[in-house]
């Protein structure tokens, strides 16, 4: 009875496992669809050119090299399209980093009405005060 119960969790267990597999992607971002695709070569190559330089598809290009195969100074539509399939194009909205300058000058302080912690029962909790000296 011990056996087969062992085997049912260790089955369960293998069965299970594909579900916690991941896909090797080398930038370690989400693969877009191919309409997502074109829809950023659009955003991208706003002027219509033949291919973007490596500064103007930073934003969108996780590693121009590998995107770039022919090693020219551009990346061309086809280009774009292969490397987006690989999943070295993203969004610029989601590459994660950030330059820092929103709210980082310090100026703005929260306001902590707006923020005030609550308990369980969503009511606000009281203001902590020390207790007083007494002599």
């Amino acid at each position: 009875m011990k056996h087969a119960f062992i085997a049912a969790i260790a089955g369960g267990c293998i069965m299970a496992s594909p579900a916690f597999a991941q896909t090797n992607n080398p930038s370690g971002s989400t693969k877009l669809s191919q309409s997502e695709c074109t829809n950023l070569w659009q955003q991208a190559n706003k002027s219509g050119a033949a291919g973007l330089t490596q500064s103007q598809s930073a934003a969108y290009v996780s590693d121009f090299k590998a995107a770039n195969p022919d090693g020219d100074t551009t990346i061309d539509q086809n280009e774009w399209l292969a490397a987006c399939n690989k999943g070295l194009v993203h969004s610029s909205s989601s590459t994660g980093t950030s330059s820092g300058a929103s709210g980082s000058d310090g100026a703005s302080k929260p306001n902590p009405a707006e923020h005030a912690p609550t308990n369980r029962m969503d009511k606000a909790v009281p203001q902590m005060v020390p207790p007083s000296k007494t002599n």
